[in-house]
């Protein structure tokens, strides 16, 4: 590790210090640079009259926007709520219908199963019958 501080760390092929001297030469003289002074408004007085009222209109209208794009959320998400409830009554009707075609099918497979059993047993007895007097 101590022989890897001692080894000019390599950029693209620079060595750091080059890439550096490289840099700094391409800064402008900072002697001769103008500074950038930006203009203000004496802070001691208030804003114009006609500042201050773009100001309340704009924070205005921002608000009102907002305002605006959250009723229409709510009004969304209220008729999604509604969609939701109705499709949840729906189903919920289809699955009671569905729910008592079954039990009634299950009647109906019970009935049946009865009558073939007595079916069955009516015509073991005529057979029975039938050898008793052949």
């Amino acid at each position: 590790m101590a022989e890897d501080n001692k080894m000019p760390q390599q950029t693209n092929g620079h060595d750091a210090s080059s890439l550096i001297d490289e840099l700094a030469s391409q800064i402008p003289d900072r002697e001769h640079a103008r500074p950038l002074i930006e203009r203000v408004r004496d802070t001691g007085s208030p804003f114009e009259q006609k500042s201050h009222t773009l100001m309340l209109e704009s924070v205005d209208k921002i608000t009102q926007q907002w305002i605006s794009e959250l009723v229409n959320i709510r009004e969304a998400n209220q008729a999604v709520e509604q969609m939701v409830i109705q499709q949840a009554a729906v189903l919920k009707d289809q699955i009671t219908k569905l729910h008592l075609l079954g039990m009634q099918a299950m009647k109906e497979a019970q009935r049946g199963l009865e009558f073939h059993t007595q079916l069955g047993n009516q015509l073991d007895e005529l057979m029975g019958e039938y050898t008793q007097r052949h």
